[in-house]
């Protein structure tokens, strides 16, 4: 068995810690994840909140044709999230994500988020971007 360095194995757990601190305060909350071969994870590429707004275009969080893991939390919903993806065997991909929950995505190069619902409402979230190996 290969060893791990201490830097990669330090950041997986960062990974996996924020990803389940992320959890706590989804009670009601679905939990959705992928399997994840953390060894492919090459790289930290970006942390970030936001909020969606009904009516408003899809957020482009990932447009490069390049494969990453997104592991995303929505904590405060009264709209669904609607995510467009393309998958890591490059089929096109939408999920509806219905109220708060943590989903973990692997992409092929795309990730857009959009609110969808009744006008005047919104989404809150937030996204761990991490680089992955071909």
């Amino acid at each position: 068995m290969p060893r791990v360095p201490a830097k990669l194995l330090r950041f997986q757990r960062l990974v996996i810690a924020v990803a389940l601190l992320g959890a706590v305060p989804l009670v009601s909350a679905t939990v959705n994840a992928e399997e994840i071969d953390f060894d492919q994870i090459n790289k930290f590429e970006s942390l970030a909140t936001g909020t969606l707004h009904v009516g408003t275009p899809p957020k482009t969080i990932v447009d490069d044709g390049e494969r990453h893991v997104v592991i995303l939390t929505i904590w405060a919903a009264d709209a669904e999230t609607k995510v467009y993806w393309k998958s890591p065997d490059g089929s096109a991909r939408t999920t509806i994500i219905p109220g708060k929950g943590i989903q973990t995505f692997q992409t092929a190069g795309q990730f857009k988020l959009e609110a969808i619902g009744e006008p005047n409402r919104r989404v809150e979230y937030g996204y761990m971007l991490l680089g992955q190996r071909k």
